[in-house]
Parts: C-alpha cells; sequence; structure tokens
C-alpha cells in the first residue's frame, strides 16, 4: 500500500467576489505603446477595448505587500516564494495560491492632474519642469473577483493561513491603495459587496456546488453587509491627523486654462481653482504633499538642524524619485464657492498698473465665518517620535495659517485657520478643537515628540 501523500492535492478553494470601488483617483500608468499620442505625459491604462482597468498584477503586489510587512511567512504561503537578491537561498519553494482577475473600470471618467517640481530653497517652479498625466476619477469601480486554491501542503499552516485571509478581508472592505502616487492620494479602493465561499472538495455538497453550470453556494457561504462596515483605526504605529479647516480667505490651485475658451460669452480666467470630474473644487494630494515637505526643511531649519542633516531625514521621510517614501496625503474637497476676479498687472519699476494688462483669476472662497471649508488628512507610516514631534509642528503651522497652500500666496491666499483635529498613533486618540483648552496629558505627551525631534538627531 503506498501511504505517499501528494502535497500538491487539492483539497479545495475559497473564492471573493464584489465590487471594487475607487474611494480616491487612480493611476496606473501605460508603459511605452508605440503610439503617437503627445499630450500628456502619462496615460492610464486601457484594455484593447480602450477600457481602463487595474491588472491583476498590481493588486497582487499591492495584496502582498500589506501581508508582507506584518507577516513574510505568511505572504510566501499565500503568494508564492520570491527569488531573493545576493544569492539567498529559498528553502521551501512554493507557486501563489491565490488568482486574482484585472478589474475593468467600464464606468471610468478619465481625468487630469499637472504638476511642477519645485525648487525646496525659493519654493518657486523650476523652469521647464511641468508635467501632466491622465487618471481614473474616484467613483469608478468594476467586478472583482479572486480565487485562493487549497492544497494539501497548505494544512501545516492552517492557523497562519485562517488570520491572513482574515486581515485580508477586513483589508479589502476598509480599504488599500494600488498604483502610483499612493503616498500622495492616490489610488485607495475598497471592495463593496464582498461574498466569500469556501469549497471543501472533500465535501460532496461542494464539489458539486463548485462543478454546476452556474457555480452554487459552498456550504460555508458569507456575504457582508456594507452598511455595518466600518473604516478600520491606522495601523498601530502609524501617526495620522485628520483635521478640518476653515478658509481665511482665497484660496487657488491652479488648473490648466485654455485661453480660447469661452465661458458665458466671456473670456476664460487666466487661472482657476483646479476641480475634478465631478466639478468638485479639490486640493490635490500631490500638492499638498509639496507645500507640507516645504515648511518640513523651514521647521528643520528654524529648529537648528544643519542643511544635510535636514535633506536627509525628509528624503527618508517623504522619499525621492528613487525611493518611496512613509509621509502620506489624501487629495481634499474643498466646500468653497468659486468667484471670478479682475485684477491688474503691476509694473515693478514705477509701482503703477501696466496699460491693456488686466486678467482674472478664479479662485474659491468660504460661504460662511467660521463654517469647515476642507478638511485635510496626512500623516507617516510606522513613525518613529521624531517623525510625529514633526508631523505636530506642520499641523501646527497649518492650524494657525503660517503655512499657505496653492498660488498666489504673495496677496495672502491659501491660508488656513484650524477648527479640530484628530490625532492617531499606537492605539491612542488625540483630540484638538479651537477655542477650547487641550487635556493635559494630551499637551504632555505631543510635546514629548516634538522634544524628541528638537533634541535627537534628525537622521
Amino acid at each position: 500500500m503506498n501511504t505517499n501523500v501528494n502535497p500538491a492535492q487539492i483539497l479545495g478553494r475559497i473564492t471573493v467576489r464584489g465590487r471594487l470601488h475607487l474611494a480616491a483617483p487612480l493611476l496606473i500608468g501605460e508603459g511605452e505603446s508605440g503610439e503617437d499620442r503627445n499630450d500628456r505625459d502619462i496615460h492610464v491604462l486601457r484594455s484593447k477595448a480602450g477600457v481602463p482597468f487595474i491588472p491583476g498584477t498590481s493588486l497582487a503586489g499591492a495584496l502582498r505587500s500589506f501581508i508582507e510587512a506584518d507577516t513574510p511567512c505568511a505572504a510566501d504561503i499565500l503568494f508564492g516564494t520570491m527569488h531573493r537578491t545576493g544569492g539567498e537561498s529559498v528553502c521551501d519553494e512554493r507557486q501563489s495560491a491565490v488568482s486574482l482577475y484585472d478589474v475593468e473600470l467600464n464606468d471610468a471618467v478619465i481625468g487630469s492632474r499637472d504638476g511642477v517640481h519645485i525648487d525646496d530653497v525659493t519654493g518657486t517652479a523650476i523652469d521647464a519642469h511641468k508635467y501632466d498625466y491622465e487618471i481614473v476619477e474616484s467613483g469608478a469601480g468594476g467586478p472583482f473577483y479572486a480565487e485562493i486554491l487549497l492544497r494539501r501542503v497548505h494544512q501545516k499552516d492552517e492557523h497562519t493561513l485562517k488570520e491572513t485571509l482574515l486581515r485580508l478581508s477586513e483589508l479589502l472592505r476598509g480599504g488599500f491603495h494600488v498604483g502610483a502616487l499612493t503616498t500622495k492620494g492616490f489610488g485607495r479602493m475598497q471592495l463593496r459587496d464582498m461574498v466569500v465561499d469556501c469549497y471543501d472538495f472533500r465535501r460532496p455538497e461542494d464539489t458539486i456546488a463548485w462543478l454546476s453550470p452556474k457555480r452554487g453556494n459552498a456550504a460555508w457561504h458569507m456575504a457582508y453587509d456594507d452598511a455595518a462596515q466600518i473604516e478600520p483605526p491606522p495601523a498601530d504605529g502609524d501617526f495620522v491627523i485628520t483635521a478640518d479647516f476653515a478658509l481665511t480667505g482665497a484660496l487657488i490651485v491652479r488648473d490648466s486654462v485654455d485661453p480660447l475658451a469661452a465661458a458665458d460669452g466671456e473670456k476664460s480666467p487666466a487661472a482657476r481653482m483646479k476641480t475634478n470630474a465631478a466639478g468638485q473644487n479639490i486640493i490635490p494630494g500631490t500638492s499638498l504633499k509639496g507645500v507640507l515637505r516645504h515648511r518640513a526643511a523651514y521647521i528643520l531649519h528654524a529648529l537648528g538642524k544643519e542643511q544635510t542633516q535636514a535633506e536627509a531625514f525628509i528624503d527618508h521621510l517623504m522619499g525621492t524619485t528613487a525611493a518611496r517614501g512613509r509621509f502620506i496625503v489624501e487629495e481634499a474637497v474643498v466646500d468653497a464657492e468659486m468667484h471670478t476676479q479682475m485684477r491688474s498687472r503691476i509694473d515693478r519699476f514705477t509701482g503703477g498698473t501696466i496699460p491693456s494688462a488686466l486678467f482674472s483669476t478664479a479662485p474659491v472662497w468660504r460661504e460662511k465665518d467660521g463654517g469647515r471649508s476642507v478638511t485635510l488628512r496626512f500623516g507617516v507610516r510606522q513613525a518613529s517620535e521624531q517623525e510625529a514631534g514633526l508631523c505636530i509642528l506642520l499641523l501646527k503651522d497649518l492650524w494657525l495659517g503660517r503655512a499657505a497652500i496653492g498660488g498666489e500666496k504673495s496677496i495672502g491666499r491659501g491660508t488656513l485657520e484650524g477648527l479640530h483635529a484628530v490625532i492617531h498613533y499606537h492605539g491612542r486618540c488625540y483630540e484638538l478643537t479651537q477655542g477650547q483648552n487641550f487635556a493635559a496629558d494630551t499637551v504632555q505627551t505631543l510635546q514629548g515628540y516634538v522634544t524628541a525631534l528638537c533634541e535627537e538627531d534628525a537622521t
């Protein structure tokens, strides 16, 4: 009698279905397609039929990274072992047990974003460094389907596998990031109407359900209620700030404007507030992160840090062109009205107006005094106390109107007034409200993080 057991024997399958919803704009760019399209620097990845889609490989990479940061062995069990660098061998090689299908975004609305590289010293745009790219606007979605193939070899890791699948289900429903510029507010998505079926092929009813033409439900069938879905709190080591602000005046993050386009029979303004495809006024994550990066450099300099020390600290925290940082921001919708304002260009030498140089801009203005205009969310993944201290000082400068956002700062635009903030760090929540005294323990804890930044080396 042959007692050998085939470790590749298939014991069952787990299927996950639902609708993947974009909670933020998505940027997954295509490579060189051979087509002559010079209207954008980066184009959204599309299928042969021209439909934007999220490749299964991108989903697998994002989910694997989440699991790998928490439990590397579980990532190898589910997604297979990877070739190690430096000649390191893998003693237990496995192929991936997960199959993730491409997600077609049939209702996608294509938008565009543009940006420019800012000089860290002068705070002005660098010549010839403007760029633009296509994005899929938030709100799009598509059918999600994934399968997990369970083999006999997985039996010895059953406990680890169950815990990992539970964390993955929470991640899918709570939200995760895919694509480029994820630290700048792009690529956040979540799975809605999630249905999970666990087919155990040792049970006849599950085998019959799997082989039936219309794929019946498994004995273990679970449909999750989206109404009961609550956004999970940040990870224990993440430092996250969510703050409400009012505009102190006007705000403009410039959008590209066609100078020949007409609106109501009149010439379009020379500059207007940036909007998304839904017509909402927005502060893009790229703009917010640029402002905070520049302000962070100013803060470190004011604390007496040497320039090379400060640059190394900021590059490690916020990333470079070669490495992704851990500082995260999200795109923000501004609840304010856009109004056109006529202006005249001024001669810098005489101080008088330049003849025939009348122009207009269209910033947004707050609707009522004291009301919330925008909610900003930013923070650091797996933050040290020094990094937490820097985030607190950034919040302070935004709160007091010392750090302006957008353009036309020289005429007082872009400053904010803090109303309410919630800070999450190491499982604790700190709340700040305008006009109210902070709790003594909150002041002591937050001041401790700032002190750590001041006293310790920033490298």
